[in-house]
């Protein structure tokens, strides 16, 4: 295995640039007229793979080229160039010819996806609207009649992910599957009703604690016989390393909370395991009237009711930092919706799980966001240090300080 933050370092340096040249020449070295690359995505695991993305432009006959290159520590065999740079080998492809998600660059071709059904010849716009090098990309069909998603995954994921989404329809949670047109990839209509996200932007009438909970409870039971996904709170080593990956000079206090979590995690009761979402925040519930729904159903399966509910509120507590004019309310929703769901589930491990969230949130923060939200976790975890919050919440007990800081943002 590449040693991962130096390899990550030659990534992100101007000596990436050579590598890229090599790739698209085959040649070390090679002189590229007007050769230029900037890089647009970066991705970290650690103990696994650095992928970073870049818009390349050079000139070819007199016109200008551009190109959509990414390069990766990750070894994909014959199916991308092999590149040696600087002591380490890279992997190298063109966007969208993804090595581990064949049926990509199909799902970026308006021609064929007019095939599709789901979608059909009435399609007027394509948008790759997110896409994680390697591991899924997600599109947006737009068409005369509506509107269709196309999630392009690894065969196998999809594979899980059509499972899921199966069971979710038939509890009347999201819509069924509109096709599975190329490998790895299928089709699902837009689901009815607007984002969560979008009501606590604004104005309109959201759902109670209760009905939140209510929601959970509606979840299949089928999830419960299927393979369990690691939550945020069982991969602590993993989200602190990224963390210091992203503040390198605050390891000190990343670790220092990261080894607090794992006592409190360790320490304190939780519930029966029971059907989850596996990754239940506020984008992905979405409201229509009074009737609740779900999207992105990759992660669900058998978990703790503990983890569901944390990734909520661990979300909600981000929002106002990334915005304070447009999520004002949700300071108040996110304190409610803590105090009630204190009283369902043991506080300590609750608390703990959104530290541990906002702990996995710390790596994909931009500019200052980062470094709020190590604050955040902190604040979480303070809040766990009186020996009275052993037992049921109360508003003294809840991280009052956490709404403060937030406000100031």
């Amino acid at each position: 295995m590449v040693e991962l933050p130096l390899a990550a370092a030659l990534l992100q340096s101007a000596d990436a640039a050579g590598l890229l040249r090599a790739a698209l020449t085959g040649v070390p070295d090679a002189d590229v007229p007007g050769f230029r690359a900037d890089l647009t995505t970066w991705q970290y695991r650690p103990g696994a793979e650095v992928t970073a993305g870049y818009r390349v432009t050079y000139r070819d006959s007199g016109r200008e080229v551009v190109d959509h290159l990414f390069a990766t520590t990750a070894d994909l065999g014959e199916a991308a160039a092999s590149v040696a740079a600087e002591g380490f080998r890279f992997s190298v492809w063109r966007h969208p010819d993804d090595p581990r998600l064949p049926g990509l660059a199909a799902a970026c071709d308006p021609d064929e996806v007019r095939t599709w059904p789901g979608v059909g010849p009435g399609l007027s716009r394509l948008d790759l609207i997110s896409y994680r090098p390697l591991r899924r990309a997600v599109l947006r069909a737009t068409t005369a009649t509506g509107t269709a998603y196309l999630k392009v995954l690894r065969p196998d994921r999809a594979e899980r992910l059509a499972t899921r989404q199966r069971l979710f329809a038939e509890a009347d949670l999201a819509p069924a599957l509109s096709g599975r047109p190329a490998t790895g990839v299928l089709v699902t209509p837009e689901s009815p009703g607007v984002p969560l996200t979008t009501l606590l932007a604004g104005s309109g009438e959201l759902p109670s604690a209760a009905g939140i909970v209510d929601l959970l409870d509606r979840l299949p039971p089928g999830l419960a016989a299927l393979d369990r996904r690691p939550a945020w709170s069982d991969r602590l080593d993993f989200h602190a390393a990224t963390a210091v990956q992203r503040l390198p000079e605050e390891s000190g206090r990343i670790e220092a909370l990261a080894g607090e979590l794992q006592r409190l995690l360790g320490t304190t009761p939780v519930g029966p395991p029971v059907p989850t979402h596996g990754d239940f925040y506020e984008a992905n519930v979405m409201v229509d009237g009074d009737q609740l729904g779900l999207i992105d159903l990759e992660n669900a399966g058998p978990g703790l009711r503990e983890d569901d509910l944390a990734c909520l509120l661990a979300h909600l507590a981000v929002l106002p930092g990334l915005s304070p004019a447009h999520y004002g309310r949700v300071p108040g929703v996110l304190a409610d919706w803590t105090d009630d769901f204190s009283g369902r589930v043991h506080p300590v491990a609750l608390a703990a799980r959104v530290a541990a969230v906002l702990l996995s949130l710390v790596a994909g923060g931009e500019g200052d966001q980062a470094e709020h939200r190590l604050e955040l976790a902190e604040a979480w975890a303070r809040s766990m240090r009186e020996p009275s919050s052993a037992g049921p919440a109360t508003p003294e007990q809840r991280p009052a300080s956490l709404n403060d800081e937030q406000e100031e943002t």
